[in-house]
């Protein structure tokens, strides 16, 4: 198997800002600006449907913290907070990440994009689509916890009454 090249960098811990059990924050290999950092979850997860509802929470509160800290540390003026989620969204790497991008104005980033029109035909459909699934919204996920057997301490005898015991 192919390891993806975010997994290595979690391995080598390049560019390390933040770590948890399940997240972990590290410098972009390639930034769009000073300070554009990556969250993403410690395991390989390919796309954002593949992550653990258990994990989403902290993925999200770690990416918000990074841009306040953009706005106190970096001064920076805005922040883009990005999922390129699969290959049509641009999506480079193997593994899903949230991208925070300190922003100044006239900094020269072009991210934006043009809205297209869609028909109303289309917009009915999709929204018809999306109504009848949002039944299934509200099912979340629960960690499962590892069974930790407990090791009952030994019961220690006192030093001093083991050694007079000793004593002829």
């Amino acid at each position: 198997m192919i390891e993806c090249n975010i997994c290595g960098l979690i391995k080598e811990k390049k560019g390390l800002v933040y770590k948890s059990d399940k997240v972990i924050a590290l410098m972009h290999p390639k930034p769009a600006s000073p300070g554009h950092i990556i969250v993403l979850p410690k395991k390989h997860h390919a796309i954002l449907e593949d992550i653990p509802d258990f994990v989403m929470p902290e993925l999200f509160s770690v990416a918000n913290k990074f841009s306040i800290i953009a706005f106190q540390l970096l001064q920076s003026q805005g922040t883009n907070i990005m999922i390129q989620n699969g290959v049509a969204a641009g999506q480079k790497s193997s593994h899903c990440m949230i991208h925070v991008i300190p922003r100044k104005k006239n900094d020269g980033l072009q991210l934006l994009w043009e809205p297209k029109q869609a028909s109303p035909e289309e917009i009915n459909d999709a929204e018809e689509k999306l109504l009848e699934q949002t039944k299934l919204i509200g099912f979340f996920e629960e960690e499962k916890q590892e069974k930790v057997i407990e090791k009952k301490e030994e019961e220690t005898e006192d030093y001093l009454e083991k050694e007079l015991e000793r004593l002829p």
